[in-house]
């Protein structure tokens, strides 16, 4: 055996996985006298822990000699926890540097990652694109497992591939498999869906202002076949929209090639779904399901069937469009700013308003199954939407209705008119907000929370609404007769406002309100 020198060092770059984001770990070997072993430090997690087993008997297998003694890996900075399987390659390749038997210069300026096969081979793990992110902001290379990607450009020239140890030998490294980007195979479109128009004009402007919606019908009305197409009228996502939401499914494990291409996310979890399930968590924690549908649709169908306690902690996303996790290690954040569609029944039974069949509920179990939502939940849907059963006449038209082209060329004609009437806004419109909120009072019931909602947030809404006299004391009866809250005064106008972007018009209409009031002021059977 070669005589190591004492102290001989080995630096290797490589990351940590905490929320959607890779923090910058440096991993240091130190290989001298003492007791023959591999001692980890820096907080590593019980995965880290655990790559002392894998990186001796892969080194062995790929041919490299281990040392009898003591090795000590250091996981710098030593305040950040360590998880995951991804520090196996960067120890090995430590390890090798600190024993001369590979030169530096192979993985020189590289931020390595990858798990290893105990023959050696490395395997990818997850949370590829936040290390490509990480590497590319620190001007270093990425040295990973053999990975497929949709486009060379989404890893960038200094990505390089390792598939077994035995190849650092000779620098041998292999570029990423590139595949060609596609679309689900699947196709829906809205003309499949017989009649149901009121629900489609309520999806439209759902979409059109990223609205919070509420389907109410018996069993087999469509509410479900009426969800799962909202995606065919939504508008791609951006390129940052794509990166962000494309991070969080690579850090979740999952695949991302639609987000790539601009495809919105559609996640439907099931009401059994705990609530780390669905908002997160774990030990490392991981993206719940309200942050996998981040930029896109969250649809929880048979709603009053999840958690009340698990349903009430939607409230912080809708509000914030983040998860914050507080564990004792520290907090983690989640990006979770998602369009939130639901599915209910009217009863437990389904059919309380039916007229084609009866309901067999008492008025208890009614009221106790409706208020499962909880108020302030409810509170936060924009538009409420009954769906009945299509007449079977309307069936027999099937493919003949609106299509999801027609109602996404409308979406879309919304957006664009909103983006310019936002500019314009922005330039100078000379409308005075305050007197808008003078004229518009609160309801006795509002709360000063209420209130604050109002006369803060609620500023630039009321000044693109332009709203007459007409259009304030309408709005002001309104709140009055059906009691809204602050809150709902404001999501009522907002839908309204989507309203007059559908129509093209710069000021919101006395009908625009009714409107707009009709799917917010829903008499409770």
């Amino acid at each position: 055996m070669r005589q190591r020198k004492q102290g001989s060092l080995g630096f290797v770059h490589t990351a940590t996985i905490s929320g959607v984001e890779a923090l910058p770990v440096t991993v240091e070997v130190s290989v001298g006298q003492g007791l023959p072993g591999i001692s980890i430090v820096g907080l590593p997690d019980i995965a880290v822990q655990e790559a002392r087993h894998r990186v001796k008997l892969a080194l062995r297998a790929a041919g490299f000699e281990v040392p009898t003694m003591h090795i000590v890996v250091n996981l710098a900075p030593s305040s950040v926890k360590k998880v995951g399987s991804g520090f196996d390659l960067p120890i090995a390749i430590g390890l090798l540097l600190a024993t001369g038997q590979i030169s530096r210069d192979s993985v020189d300026r590289r931020l390595c990652v990858g798990e290893l096969s105990l023959d050696g081979s490395v395997r990818s793990v997850r949370g590829l694109l936040a290390y490509k992110r990480l590497a590319h902001d620190k001007g270093l290379g990425l040295l990973s497992a053999p990975e497929e990607v949709v486009d060379r450009g989404d890893c960038g020239p200094q990505h390089v591939c390792l598939d077994n140890l035995m190849d650092l030998r000779f620098s041998k490294f292999t570029e990423p498999t590139v595949h060609e980007r596609k679309r689900a195979n699947t196709i829906i479109d809205y003309a499949e869906i017989a009649g149901n128009d009121l629900p489609k004009r309520a999806l439209q402007i759902a979409a059109t202002g990223a609205h919070a919606l509420m389907m109410v019908g018996p069993p087999g009305s469509g509410k479900s076949m009426l969800a799962a197409r909202l995606s065919t009228i939504l508008p791609d996502l951006s390129e940052d929209e794509r990166t962000e939401s494309a991070m969080i499914h690579s850090v979740a494990g999952l695949p991302y090639d639609d987000i790539l291409h601009g495809h919105r996310p559609f996640r439907s979890p099931h009401h059994a779904a705990s609530r780390a399930g669905l908002l997160g968590g774990g030990s490392p924690p991981m993206p719940g399901e309200v942050s996998l549908a981040h930029n896109g649709v969250l649809f929880l169908d048979e709603m009053p069937e999840f958690g009340g306690g698990t349903l009430q902690l939607l409230r912080q996303p809708i509000e914030q469009g983040r998860v914050s996790l507080a564990r004792v290690g520290g907090t983690t954040v989640f990006p979770a700013r998602f369009m939130l569609v639901a599915a209910v029944n009217p009863c437990p039974c389904g059919y309380l308003g039916d007229p084609q069949h009866d309901c067999h509920c008492t008025q208890a179990q009614i009221s106790r199954y409706q208020g499962r939502i909880g108020g302030p939940l409810m509170d936060r849907f924009d538009l409420v939407v009954d769906v009945w059963r299509s007449d079977p006449s309307q069936v027999l038209e099937t493919g003949r209705g609106s299509s999801s082209k027609q109602l996404r060329e409308a979406v879309l004609s919304a957006r664009e008119f909103k983006s310019w009437r936002n500019s314009r806004m922005q330039a100078g419109s000379g409308v005075e907000v305050q007197a808008i909120h003078q004229t518009i009072q609160m309801p006795e019931v509002g709360s000063e929370a209420a209130e604050g909602c109002l006369l803060g947030a609620g500023a630039e809404l009321l000044e693109a609404c332009s709203l007459g006299p007409k259009q304030r004391g309408l709005m002001e009866e309104v709140a009055r007769r059906h009691q809204l809250s602050g809150r709902g005064i404001m999501r009522t106008l907002a839908v309204a406002r989507t309203i007059a972007d559908l129509d093209q018009q710069e000021a919101v209409s006395a009908d625009h309100i009714l409107e707009a009031v009709t799917y917010r002021a829903r008499e409770v059977d």
